[in-house]
């Protein structure tokens, strides 16, 4: 499965049914009944495969909680070396995830899905090994690559400042930052933005991203539409 727009989808319908099923278990392990409080790390066990189901379209009767160690046995104690397929990422902001896999400390996160086993939460290289690809890799080049020309924009000599807004067009999009109550907001296009940002570099990322991801040009679009409409 490869990573499309709907990633955030994935990651959303994942946690909130992983987050049913622990709290329907009492948020402990129904085999040893340890808890996250006393060191337990919880998992989703899918009893049984269900052939073309993702991790969270199984029956909850067919779900259970279990601990890193009581999951481990059930499934015979050695995890599939091959087969994974790759769900979504995430960016946690900081080391404060851990990889599966390996148990190195990470930012970005991985998520796979075995047949015969559970969703996991790995590396990039962890990532690369169990699907036997490039994506996380791939994944990852990407990210920089949009960090690079985000933050090239952000320091562009081409912003203009005229009367305290700072101006730039990206794209054909007319963009402007302007000063609101303690922080800045964001026109492009004509459209203010109801967010305020904190710092005047953060509003100017929120540009970048908006442009970037093809929502101001939806959303340009979708008025276009209504004043022809009309």
């Amino acid at each position: 499965m490869q990573l499309t727009k709907n990633s955030r989808i994935y990651k959303e319908k994942w946690f909130e049914f992983r987050n049913n099923i622990i709290e329907r278990d009492d948020d402990m392990c129904v085999k040893c009944g340890r808890s996250e409080l006393e060191g337990a790390i919880l998992q989703v066990h899918h009893k049984k495969y269900l052939k073309g189901h993702l991790p969270w379209e199984y029956p909850h009767d067919l779900c259970e909680t279990l601990c890193q160690g009581c999951h481990a046995a059930e499934h015979g104690k050695i995890r599939p070396k091959f087969g994974w397929e790759f769900l979504f990422d995430e960016d946690l902001g900081d080391l404060s995830g851990t990889c599966d896999l390996c148990g190195s400390d990470l930012r970005y996160v991985f998520y796979v899905h075995h047949s015969d086993w559970d969703i996991m939460g790995v590396g990039m290289h962890c990532c690369d090994y169990l699907t036997e690809s490039e994506i996380a890799s791939n994944l990852m080049e990407s990210k920089k690559r949009y960090s690079s020309r985000m933050e090239r924009f952000i320091k562009s000599k081409r912003w203009r400042m005229v009367n305290g807004v700072h101006k730039i067009v990206q794209k054909k999009f007319p963009v402007q930052v302007y000063p609101s109550g303690n922080g800045f907001r964001i026109n492009i296009y004509g459209c203010n933005g109801k967010t305020i940002y904190n710092t005047l570099e953060t509003a100017k990322e929120k540009a970048f991203e908006v442009i970037e991801s093809g929502a101001a040009e939806q959303y340009i679009r979708k008025i276009i539409q209504k004043i022809y409409l009309a």
